[in-house]
């Protein structure tokens, strides 16, 4: 097998993982007023977070925000921070 055949197949076996990905779970509320939501991701531990997510896979984002969730018992703060990265990861086209 070729290399660029190898590479096909490993972007193939990526885009296969990430279809399974139910983004559709970090929606929680159909609007959220923008003080409310700044106040929410101004947040030093969610940006602690946030940031340990950069440049990483779409997998790894997904169970990140799943565990930020989990440790925050689902608060309506982790739920606004969740929902808000999960809608900028679809502006930028990396979800949809």
């Amino acid at each position: 097998m070729q290399k660029r055949d190898m590479l096909n197949a490993e972007e193939h076996q990526l885009k296969e993982t990430f279809i399974d990905l139910e983004w559709h779970k970090f929606q929680f509320f159909d609007w959220i007023p923008t003080l409310i939501r700044l106040q929410s991701v101004k947040d030093d531990n969610w940006q602690i977070v946030r940031k340990s997510m950069l440049k990483t896979y779409l997998e790894f984002k997904y169970e990140t925000l799943q565990k930020w969730l989990a440790k925050n018992k689902y608060s309506e703060k982790s739920k606004i921070q969740t929902q808000n990265y999960m809608q900028a990861l679809r502006r930028s086209g990396l979800i949809e």
